[in-house]
C-alpha cells in the first residue's frame, strides 16, 4: 500500500494511471458491459440530426414551415432525452463497480471481476439517489452564478465514492464537503485536466471515424464514452481514498475495514 503525504494533482494522476494499468482488463470489461444498453439504444434508435432547414422568405409560408419543423424538433428532443437517460443509467451502473475495484486495489486487495460487477448492481440505487441530489444542489447553485455552481461541484467531488464505499445516501453530500475542505484548488486542476483530455479524445476519435470508418462510428462513440467515463471514475475514487487517508489516517483498523 502506497504512502500518502499530501493531496496533489500529480500524485492523484500518477496513482490513477498506476491503478488503471494494473487492473485495465477488469476496468475495460466493466465499462463495456455496463455501457452495452447505450450501444443497443444507439444502434436501434440512433439520435437524429437536429433540423437545420432555413426558414422561408415568404411570411405566408411560415405557418406551413413551422407545422413541419416543430414535429421534427420534437422527435429530436425526445431522442436526446432517451439518450441522456440511458447514458446516465449506464454511468450509474458502472460507477459502483469501478469505485469498489479502485479503492480495494489501492488498499492492496483488488476484487475479482465478479465481485466488482456485483457491487455495480448493489450500489446502483444509492448512486442514482446521490446523483439526483448532486444535480439539484449544483443546479440550484448555477442559478445564482457560475462561480457558486463550480464551488458546489468541487465540494461534491467525492460524494459518489463516499456513497458507494460507506453506503451513504443524503449524508454523502456532507461527507464530500468535509473531505474536500481545504483541497478545492487541486480538485479544480484535476477536473479541468479531465475535461480537456476527454474533449480532445472525443474530438479526435470522432474525426478519425467520420473519415475512415463511418460504419463503426456508433460503436466507437459508445466505447469512447465508456472509456472516458471510467477514467473519470478511477480518478474520483483515488481522490476519495487519498482524502480520507489524509484526514482520518490509513493505519487504523476502522478505516481499513471500510476500504476492504
Amino acid at each position: 500500500m502506497r504512502q500518502i503525504h499530501g493531496f496533489h494533482v500529480g500524485e492523484v494522476l500518477r496513482a490513477s494511471v498506476a491503478v488503471y494499468g494494473q487492473n485495465w482488463h477488469a476496468l475495460v470489461v466493466l465499462a463495456l458491459v455496463t455501457y452495452l444498453p447505450l450501444f443497443v439504444l444507439m444502434v436501434f434508435h440512433p439520435l437524429p440530426d437536429p433540423p437545420m432547414t432555413a426558414p422561408p422568405e415568404n411570411p405566408e409560408q411560415m405557418r406551413e414551415f413551422m407545422a413541419v419543423l416543430l414535429p421534427e424538433w420534437r422527435v429530436f428532443y425526445q431522442s436526446l432525452v432517451w439518450y441522456l437517460l440511458a447514458s446516465s443509467l449506464c454511468y450509474c451502473w458502472m460507477l459502483g463497480g469501478v469505485t469498489y475495484l479502485v479503492v480495494r486495489a489501492l488498499r492492496g486487495n483488488p476484487p475479482t471481476l465478479r465481485q466488482a460487477m456485483w457491487q455495480s448492481l448493489r450500489a446502483m440505487p444509492c448512486v442514482v439517489v446521490v446523483m439526483l441530489l448532486m444535480g439539484l444542489a449544483t443546479g440550484f447553485a448555477l442559478l445564482l452564478l457560475i462561480v457558486p455552481g463550480v464551488i458546489v461541484a468541487l465540494m461534491l467531488w467525492v460524494a459518489l465514492p463516499a456513497a458507494i464505499v460507506e453506503r451513504r445516501y443524503s449524508s454523502a453530500l456532507r461527507r464530500s464537503y468535509d473531505l474536500t475542505l481545504g483541497h478545492k484548488v487541486p480538485i479544480l486542476g484535476i477536473a479541468i485536466l479531465l475535461a480537456v483530455a476527454g474533449f480532445a479524445c472525443t474530438t479526435v476519435v470522432s474525426a478519425i471515424m467520420a473519415d475512415w470508418a463511418p460504419r463503426f462510428a456508433v460503436l466507437m462513440d459508445v466505447v469512447v464514452s465508456a472509456a472516458t467515463a471510467s477514467i473519470g471514475v478511477v480518478v474520483g475514487a483515488v481522490c476519495y481514498h487519498d482524502l480520507r487517508v489524509l484526514k482520518e489516517g490509513g493505519g487504523s483498523s476502522a478505516v481499513a475495514r471500510v476500504f476492504e
